[in-house]
Formats: structure tokens, C-alpha cells, sequence
């Protein structure tokens, strides 16, 4: 089934930073990692911004999410 990132998400530097900072302090603060706690943080962010496709919703825009990973 399709998904789509409806046009009103609000992706934020901010909010994905917070994120990464949460993932690093309940990992324990690793050094070196950083990397993977932000594209974490980035992944979860997206994946709250997609929804089913509404069958008439026409103000969204089309988005494979299979074609993006």
C-alpha cells in the first residue's frame, strides 16, 4: 500500500536534534555514534509524518515509501 507525507509535516532541524539527543542519553552517551542516533531520530520523525492514503484526499503529495529505504 502507497504512503504519503502529508504537505503540512513539519520536519524540523530542532525536533530531530532533540530526538538524537534522547537516543544518545538512553543509550548510555556513547562516543562515536552520533551519526546513527541522528538518522534514528531523522527515520522516526518521517515515519510519524506518513499516513494511510485516504481515498480522496487530494492535497498530499505521493510518496513510495519502499522507493525511499
Amino acid at each position: 500500500m502507497s504512503k504519503f507525507i502529508p504537505l503540512y509535516c513539519n520536519s524540523t532541524r530542532e525536533t530531530i536534534e532533540r530526538r538524537a539527543q534522547e537516543i544518545f542519553e538512553q543509550r548510555g552517551c556513547p562516543e562515536g555514534q552520533d551519526l546513527d542516533h541522528w538518522l534514528q531520530a531523522e527515520a522516526e520523525h518521517w515515519d510519524s509524518c506518513l499516513t494511510e492514503v485516504p481515498p480522496d484526499d487530494s492535497d498530499r503529495f505521493p510518496v513510495e515509501w519502499d522507493s525511499l529505504g
